[in-house]
């Protein structure tokens, strides 16, 4: 009978939400840091220490927001379907206004390379957000879960 109980736990809303989170920081972790290094690097060799600042700054920034935008899939997956939809894009606004922000405080400080923050922190959140969608799109976790009790 306990196997029974596996199985209807395993098809729960809330661990669908919880694997696809999973898989889709598997699918963008290494390409969201190669391109993070990628970006530091060659900022490093156009601009300098600059450039080095700037685009340390912007990785950190979007891997951030990234990571942060995958928690909050996991904190609010118990929550009904439509409250982690409306988290999903509340997040999703959030990391957008939080790298508009950062971009318009940073861009004028001598002290760092704005071209390389804002190459960085683009190419850094267009790999990572391609890479997560896709992986959404071909999880194996996209089912439908049947209605709970009382619903």
């Amino acid at each position: 009978m306990s196997g029974s109980n596996d199985a209807v736990k395993a098809v729960t809303h809330e661990l669908t939400v919880q694997r696809l989170a999973g898989e889709m920081f598997r699918a963008a972790a290494w390409a969201a840091l190669g391109t993070f290094v990628l970006g530091v690097a060659v900022s490093t060799v156009i601009w300098g220490t600059a450039g080095l600042v700037g685009s340390l700054i912007g990785g950190a920034i979007a891997i951030g927001s990234s990571l942060a935008t995958l928690l909050l899939m996991r904190k609010t997956a118990a929550l009904d379907p439509m409250f982690v939809m409306v988290a999903a894009l509340g997040g999703f606004m959030g990391k957008l206004i939080v790298l508009l922000l950062a971009v318009i405080l940073l861009r004028n400080q001598s002290w760092l390379e704005p071209k390389a923050l804002g190459i960085t922190l683009v190419a850094t959140v267009l790999v990572t957000s391609f890479l997560e969608a896709r992986a959404s799109r071909r999880s194996r976790s996209q089912m439908v879960v049947p209605a709970s009790e009382g619903t």
